[in-house]
């Protein structure tokens, strides 16, 4: 029969396993829309990639879709548009799916600015 001390003891053990097994693993981030500026046109676009098909990519930033549009890949991403809700705020919603080409690779910058349109 095991001492009330060895009982203590591989309690202690069990826990430092289990912290030590929940500090110590990667944890997993969520998966989210990152979002890249495309200057096609008169004013630039909104456009999003999921982050998990983005680190997929080779590169940093906005480099990793430039890179991977002049090595001859097409990129599907998501087009963003500005509604206005019915309190009057507005929001930006997914409009379509649109293909990036290489003529695009120029045009992707990192990050999106929100332009309210002038009521």
């Amino acid at each position: 029969m095991l001492s009330d001390t060895w009982k203590l003891i591989a309690v202690a053990i069990c826990l430092v396993l289990f912290t030590a097994d929940t500090v110590l693993k990667p944890q997993d981030k969520p998966n989210r829309m990152v979002f890249f500026e495309l200057h096609r046109g008169q004013s630039p676009t909104m456009i999003g990639v999921m982050r998990d098909d983005l680190i997929k990519l080779p590169g940093r930033g906005a480099a990793r879709i430039r890179d991977a549009l002049m090595r001859g890949e097409t990129l599907t991403v998501w087009q963003y548009e500005l509604r206005k809700t019915e309190d009057g705020s507005y929001q930006e919603v997914p409009e379509r799916q649109i293909e990036l080409v290489a003529a695009d690779a120029p045009l992707v910058t990192f990050g999106a600015r929100v332009r309210l349109p002038d009521d």
